[in-house]
Parts: C-alpha cells; sequence; structure tokens
C-alpha cells in the first residue's frame, strides 16, 4: 500500500465485478466524434497522471467527486475521505506513470475508461520498483464538468516463484512476497480479508526478543486459535522486562531510528505464520522503556517511517499498530510522546506512518489516568489500556488489560481476581465495537519467577505456583466464544 492514486503499489481489484464491467462497456457504442467529449476525457486522464507523479493532492480533490469510491483487492471500499486521508500535497514516490492502449467510451454524460498503466516508483532503499496494472475509470460530467466517481484495477502477472502454496518461512526469502490478507475498520467493526471477524487477543509484549522466543509464539498460534484467540500483541520497542530486570526487553530499532534487520525477519514471520491461520496481529512500535534509546525526534520521524515501508514492502496487511503506548507516561523522555499539545504530536506521528503505510490502521495508546486523551484528530483505532472505561463509539482496542500478577510470581493469582476477570470478559463480549489483548506477567515477562517468561503457552490455570498460567482465559473464550475458524468463531457442537 502506498501513498498514490491507486491508493497501492500492487492492486488486486475484484475480478468478477471488473470483469462484467468489462463486459458491457466493449459493447457500448461510439457515438461522439474524435473531436467530442472523449478528447475532454482524454484530458482530464493526463492531468490525472501528472497529479500522481508530482503528488498534486488539490488536484485530486478537484478531479474525485464526492461520492467517488476506490474497490481494493480485498473486497475493502473507500470513500474519497478515507481515500484522501494521510496524502501531503507535493509527495509522491512516483518516478514516471505512463498510460497505454487508453479507451474512452462515452454515454452521454458518463465515460468508462479503460487501459494499462506501467507506473515505476522510488523504493525506500534508492532502488526503482515498476509494475503493469489493468484499470477501469468512471468518469461522471456535472456542470460542465468531468470527474471520477469509481476506480479499479488488477495487476497484470509477471513471471514469479510465488505460488499459493509459498509458506510463511519461504516467503521470507522472496523478494516478491505474496500479500496477506488485509486488516480494516468498517463501521466500528473489524474486517480481515472483506470478512467481518470478531478478536480475542493475547499481549505478547517481549515476542520479538530473540528466534527462540518468536518460535515458541508460533508455535503456540494453533493452540490459540484452537480457543478463540485471533490476535496477538508484540512490540518492536519491547515492553516491560519483568524480573529480574525491567529493562531486559529489546528494542528493534537503532538509535538513528533504522529498524534492525533481525527484529524485521522476526516480525513478518510471525505475521505470515498468523496470516496463515485468519489472525490479525497488533503491531507496537515505540515504548517507554525504549524510547529514549532514540537520538532525537528525527530518529522517532525514521522509525515511523521505516516501520510503515517495511509493511507495504514485505506486502503484510493482517496487521494494526499502536504506535506509541503510553503516550505521556512518566518514564517517556522524548517530548514528542509527552503533553502539553498531545492531539498535535499524535497526529504528527500518525501522519508520519500513514504516508508511507496509509491502509494500515494505526492509533495511539494513551497511559491510564495520566491526564492525556483517548482520541486525537487522524486517529483510526482507539486504543485504550488497563482499566480504562470502553467508548460506545470508534474501534476499540485495549491493548494493556490490567496485569493482575507479579512479574516475581507469575502466572499465579489470588482467588478474587478471577471474577474481576470473568467481569472484563463479560463487558468486552457485550462491546461489539471493543476487543482486548489480555494481559500478564507469565505472557510478557522476560525470565520471571517461572523462570520460562515470556510465556505464550496457556500453561496451568493460575491458581498455584505448581498451576501457573492463564488457562482460564483460552477455555473462557473457547467455551464463551467459540473456537476460530477464519473468519468465525465456532462454539462446541457447531
Amino acid at each position: 500500500m502506498t501513498n498514490s492514486f491507486m491508493g497501492r503499489r500492487r492492486w488486486k481489484a475484484l475480478s468478477a465485478v471488473v470483469a462484467i464491467v468489462c463486459h458491457a462497456v466493449v459493447f457500448m457504442p461510439s457515438i461522439f466524434a474524435a473531436d467530442g467529449p472523449d478528447n475532454e476525457v482524454r484530458e482530464a486522464e493526463a492531468v490525472l497522471a501528472d497529479a500522481i507523479i508530482h503528488g498534486d493532492v488539490a488536484a485530486f480533490d478537484r478531479l474525485f467527486a464526492a461520492n467517488f469510491t476506490h474497490g481494493s483487492q480485498s473486497g475493502r471500499f473507500r470513500t474519497k475521505a478515507e481515500w484522501m486521508k494521510g496524502k501531503v500535497q507535493g509527495n509522491s514516490s512516483y518516478i514516471s506513470f505512463d498510460v497505454t492502449d487508453l479507451q474512452v467510451r462515452v454515454v452521454d454524460d458518463t465515460a468508462v475508461v479503460t487501459g494499462v498503466s506501467t507506473p515505476k516508483w522510488r523504493e525506500s532503499d534508492g532502488s526503482i520498483g515498476s509494475g503493469q496494472f489493468r484499470f477501469l475509470r468512471v468518469w461522471s460530467k456535472r456542470n460542465g464538468v468531468w470527474q471520477v466517481v469509481a476506480f479499479q484495477a488488477t495487476e497484470v502477472p509477471a513471471a514469479s516463484p510465488i505460488t499459493a502454496r509459498t509458506t510463511p518461512e519461504k516467503a521470507l526469502e522472496i523478494d516478491d512476497p505474496p500479500a496477506t490478507r488485509e486488516f480494516s475498520i468498517k463501521d466500528d467493526r473489524p474486517f480481515l480479508g472483506g470478512q467481518q471477524i470478531t478478536i480475542w487477543g493475547l499481549r505478547c509484549g517481549n515476542a520479538l526478543y530473540s528466534q527462540g522466543v518468536t518460535e515458541r509464539h508460533i508455535r503456540n498460534l494453533d493452540n490459540m486459535v484452537s480457543h478463540g484467540i485471533n490476535c496477538i500483541g508484540v512490540y518492536v520497542q519491547g515492553s516491560n522486562g519483568g524480573a529480574p530486570d525491567p529493562e531486559a526487553g529489546r528494542n528493534g530499532y537503532n538509535a538513528d531510528g533504522t529498524l534492525k534487520p533481525e527484529f524485521a525477519r522476526r516480525l513478518e514471520w510471525l505475521v505470515r505464520e498468523a496470516d496463515a491461520r485468519g489472525m490479525v496481529v497488533m503491531v507496537g512500535l515505540f515504548s517507554p522503556r525504549k524510547d529514549q534509546e532514540l537520538i532525537d525526534e528525527a530518529a522517532i520521524q525514521r522509525a515511523c517511517e521505516e516501520t510503515a515501508k517495511f509493511f507495504v514492502r514485505r506486502k503484510l496487511k493482517n496487521v494494526f499498530c499502536d504506535i506509541m503506548h503510553e503516550y505521556n507516561h512518566a518514564r517517556v523522555e522524548h517530548d514528542i510522546f509527552r503533553e502539553p499539545n498531545g492531539p498535535e504530536k499524535k497526529a504528527k506521528l500518525t501522519a508520519w506512518f500513514k504516508r508511507f503505510a496509509p491502509d494500515i490502521e494505526a492509533g495511539i495508546c494513551p497511559t491510564f489516568k495520566s491526564g492525556t486523551g483517548t482520541s486525537y484528530p487522524g486517529m483510526e483505532i482507539l486504543a485504550i489500556q488497563k482499566d480504562e472505561p470502553i467508548p460506545s463509539d470508534g474501534f476499540v482496542v485495549n491493548v494493556e488489560t490490567q496485569r493482575n500478577d507479579a512479574y516475581e510470581n507469575d502466572g499465579k493469582f489470588e482467588a478474587d481476581e478471577f471474577p474481576i476477570f470473568l467481569k472484563l470478559f463479560e463487558d468486552y463480549a457485550a462491546a461489539p465495537n471493543a476487543c482486548i489483548l489480555f494481559h500478564s506477567g507469565w505472557c510478557q515477562g522476560i525470565t520471571n519467577g517461572s523462570g520460562t517468561g515470556p510465556n505464550p503457552e496457556m500453561g496451568g490455570y493460575g491458581k498455584s505456583e505448581d498451576d501457573r498460567g492463564i488457562r482460564f482465559y483460552y477455555e473462557w473464550v473457547r467455551d464463551n466464544v467459540g473456537r476460530y475458524e477464519y473468519p468465525r468463531h465456532v462454539k462446541a457442537g457447531g
């Protein structure tokens, strides 16, 4: 996904819809002379191609009708406002945008345009990317002005080693890997691959700590979905390391904001393995204990942009992001992560990320009871934590429920805490616009009292030191929501 007119560098439109419309327009008679309205539409197409190259947002606004819609390869449709969100005047990675085989068919005040576009763009590493796409665009003449009302395109296949049987691990070795399913939000509800889903998640803040730790998490994904858990939350900057060292979490960014290759590889592996099971991954970028390791605000901007470009380049779409976890925390040092002027700063962070990954949903989680708000301009994920009340509007993700087990005695809970958990689960089950990533020292801390953390496995029921674990959460989701078989949960016997 890119900040371009097509919405992505690799479009794959809904082929059945395009085929039907193309079939219709092939037999549409041409009733105008060569110097008629078709030339007006051709001129408008040329203006549009120029706007794509130069990132002319003002031209897009003029050329797109108020009811313009864009269809993605997953079946997701975006309005004009949704498509325009995050675009900045003059910003474009395109070098050229050639169009051939342009056909214009006009009937009354409607024009159907088909053609083949061959754009070239500059990748983040300076290399040149290119592709070829067959497109269909519908124009409408309103008050004497031609405007685009609908657009779809499909990539012209090139020779590629990719097949539908490419495994997640093999995809890591391919320069042009297959895309994962796309996560999106519509009417405050989550969708994956165009299908509405219900999310029940697990916070695993240090899942990228090492190759072995990431592999443990991946090996447990099948158990997660069999118990109805279909989302895992991980952080590039590792979260609280627990006991004995709260700083043990590792940082996936270098001091200048560049993404460390080993972290990127582990992240992609986990995201692709999750996609193979129809799961979503919440990816956090910054954490309070690690933000100090970035040298300045320019490094923070680079980290936002490099992470966004990584997702787009590697076609990782089954994700959403918590850009800064625990905004305005007492431990953070960089001014952009603190009040005052939080809404403006949060919007700035989000814009840095969205400039290069406009279709990946993002938000920023405020520190609970720190005085910073839960919403801000440009927010798509309404991220909250701990005991923050569930908002009635927006797509709400509690990315860190209240932790009740001490890191020194992880996976062990008091008897009076289980009714609190039950109430939490029931509250979120009753809120169709909200979901949780269940948080525990058992899942997050490194080493801890158990000596085995971080533990993605469910373990025991958490009633004693010999029964450490969070099996109660796994089994509650399975018994009350159902096992997960993308795109739905299925209760026993169903």
